[in-house]
């Protein structure tokens, strides 16, 4: 008697757990689930960067990300200006809401890089944000999470991240020729990046 006892306590523990686990594993794909409905309905890193434009007119947009703060996913927009205080400018990425700004006034000495930026930009096979993003979406299919403009060796390039299914992508691209110079791959289940393509 003893005995059976001793397995009913066991096989209920088992199905406990059993049952625990299945409700851990239907909360976390219900959680990636609703991650990925959320990206379906951002407005896009286009829209992000006019309303950034609208809200400091004088700036050129330096960087645009996506990301989450309690829940909420937002766009940073990076709006520099030539002659005053660069702007971060927080954008609600589900209804296009500016939800704050923020004033940056340790990117000054930046000024000369974007002269140079503004100077060689009419030699440039790719000149805007969303122009980069079609390039790096026909290489990789994903929803863009950020981009960023950079300047490196007197060449311009930018830098895309998507989410992709199972992970993320960065594709960067160089400016002058509008062509992929490398696509790095992050899957999440990846701990070593043995998926990452150059």
């Amino acid at each position: 008697m003893m005995n059976k006892k001793v397995g009913i306590g066991v096989l209920t523990a088992a199905i406990t757990l059993g049952t625990a686990g299945s409700v851990f594993a239907a909360a976390t794909s219900n959680s990636t689930a609703n991650t990925q409905n959320n990206l379906n309905n951002v407005i896009g890193t286009q829209k992000a960067e006019a309303i950034a434009l609208q809200k400091v007119p004088d700036g050129i947009v330096e960087s645009i990300e996506l990301d989450r703060e309690r829940g909420q996913l937002y766009y940073e927009v990076d709006v520099d200006r030539p002659q005053a205080a660069d702007v971060d400018v927080h954008i609600n990425a589900l209804n296009g809401k500016v939800i704050r700004t923020v004033t940056d006034d340790n990117d000054d000495n930046d000024a000369t890089s974007r002269e140079q930026q503004n100077v060689n930009t009419a030699n440039l096979k790719v000149k805007t944000n969303e122009q980069a993003a079609q390039i790096a979406r026909a290489q990789v299919s994903g929803t863009v999470t950020g981009i960023e403009r950079d300047e490196e060796d007197g060449r311009i390039q930018y830098e895309v991240d998507l989410r992709i299914t199972g992970g993320e992508a960065t594709v960067e691209i160089d400016a002058a020729t509008g062509k992929v110079t490398t696509v790095d791959k992050d899957y999440d289940n990846d701990s070593d990046d043995e998926n990452d393509n150059d």
